[in-house]
């Protein structure tokens, strides 16, 4: 009964698409890019004049990298940084929007991070700077890229829902990166790069799904989650906990439908372990190359740990009390489940917080288990089970951050709302969906008796 609900089934094929499976994989990526791209167009992603901007303080960074690269320049270790005296000065995108010339010596290296977002678009930035010499005009190209690739992941990743619960949470994942005024306005960011974020939960959900599909899990598959976690973390360590917690949550998901199917969990358990080890030691080779790139910089291996020592201590909640006195973890939960009224969905005049949204579907969770109880339907409860284990996990993920980062949460209350909208929010309403797919299940199951 759990298959009629969260259905497995591949999407129709063509009769050529049975014989050529690779082509017929490709074919659907391209429909799913072209699809990002009509999203990011037609909702007008790329432009900060019709949906905004989130970070301009932290995107100046990656502005005076692509600037330095775009005049041939360097630095030792291959930091962003600045040409100007504030990290944050809005002068580093006029300067990369007119071409202005600068003096090498001028750059001020961020070496609190590897960087690797601003290496990137600094590339690309000199590819499309081939077919256009106006630097706004390539800071929208940019802006529009990151937005096409942030709906491409998305779209996948709502693909992988379809097939393991159905079309109602999928469509409710996606509605909520359609809906979430956070996620609209972020997506173009050039520091953040909120389709990089997508990386490990990506990787969790390819390892889940050649697992499923060859009945064991290759080495490759774990490498994967790996290197997903390694490029994120190259791109800043903030909010890591988040991205290590959601790269298990698909197999957190398979392991609970497992357990719902009757089916032993204790493989599902393993390969969590072997995930998270994985993960672990991105982490730890992100570590590694920032330590390096801290060496060709200072010149000296003492200085480099200093340097890492000293930006994760400012930031983890044991030792953060000189970032800001008197924040304590209960109090920064409470801030943002209880107190920030930032809207986490918005649709035309209304708009709903963070809080208020997390109650009413843990509302509606308990008004449908108590319907299928008295129905007598335990095995479309049993069938929820993974969704309400996913929406556990991307509840938990974002609040992780705030216990292990507290007076960084506090400071950058700009940031937080958009890391919940990334992962608690569409999960919310993937969850709302298989409440609905199941009462819906229930109610014809009464209509015919």
């Amino acid at each position: 009964m759990q298959q009629e609900i969260f259905s497995t089934k591949p999407l129709p094929r063509p009769r050529w698409a049975q014989r050529h499976g690779r082509l017929w994989t490709v074919c659907t990526a391209l429909g799913l890019f072209a699809c990002a791209v009509v999203l990011a167009l037609a909702l007008q992603n790329g432009s900060t004049y019709a949906t905004g901007s989130w970070d301009d303080y932290s995107q100046q960074l990656v502005f005076g990298r692509m600037l330095q690269m775009q005049q041939d320049q360097s630095a030792p270790g291959g930091f962003m940084g600045v040409y100007t005296q504030d990290w944050g000065d809005g002068q580093n995108r006029y300067w990369y929007r007119d071409n202005t010339p600068v003096d090498a010596a001028d750059f001020q290296s961020y070496t609190h991070q590897s960087g690797l977002q601003g290496t990137v678009l600094g590339v690309l930035n000199k590819v499309y700077s081939v077919w256009q010499d106006d630097g706004a005009v390539r800071e929208t190209m940019l802006y529009t890229t990151n937005a096409v690739l942030f709906y491409f992941l998305t779209l996948a990743l709502c693909l992988a829902l379809r097939r393991a619960a159905g079309w109602l949470p999928a469509l409710g994942w996606l509605a909520a990166a359609l809906l979430a005024p956070g996620i609209q306005s972020g997506m173009k960011d050039l520091y953040w790069c909120l389709w990089i974020w997508l990386l490990p939960v990506l990787a969790g959900t390819a390892l889940c799904a050649v697992t499923l599909r060859q009945g064991r899990t290759p080495a490759w598959a774990y490498l994967l989650v790996g290197a997903a976690c390694l490029v994120r973390c190259m791109c800043g360590f903030e909010f890591v906990s988040t991205f290590l917690i959601l790269a298990e949550t698909p197999l957190a998901f398979c392991w609970a439908a497992a357990l719902a199917g009757g089916q032993p969990g204790r493989p599902w358990f393993f390969r969590m372990v072997r995930a998270g080890l994985s993960a672990l030691g991105g982490v730890a080779a992100a570590l590694l190359v920032w330590l390096c790139q801290g060496y060709a910089y200072y010149g000296s291996w003492s200085e480099s740990l200093a340097n890492i020592l000293g930006a994760a201590g400012s930031r983890i909640s044991i030792s953060d009390g000189a970032v800001r006195q008197g924040v304590t973890i209960p109090g920064v939960l409470a801030q943002y489940f209880v107190a920030d009224a930032t809207p986490a969905l918005r649709l035309g005049g209304w708009q709903i917080p963070l809080g208020p949204l997390l109650a009413a579907v843990l509302a509606l969770a308990l008004a449908a288990a108590a319907l299928l109880l008295a129905l007598r339907r335990r095995d479309l409860l049993r069938g929820l089970a993974p969704a309400a284990c996913l929406w556990a996990l991307a509840v938990l993920a974002p609040a992780s951050w705030l216990v292990l980062s507290k007076a960084h949460s506090d400071v950058h209350s700009h940031l937080i709302p958009v890391l919940f909208q990334y992962s608690a929010v569409p999960a919310s309403l993937a969850l709302a969906g298989a409440l609905a797919a199941a009462v819906l299940r229930a109610a014809r199951g009464v209509r015919r008796a």
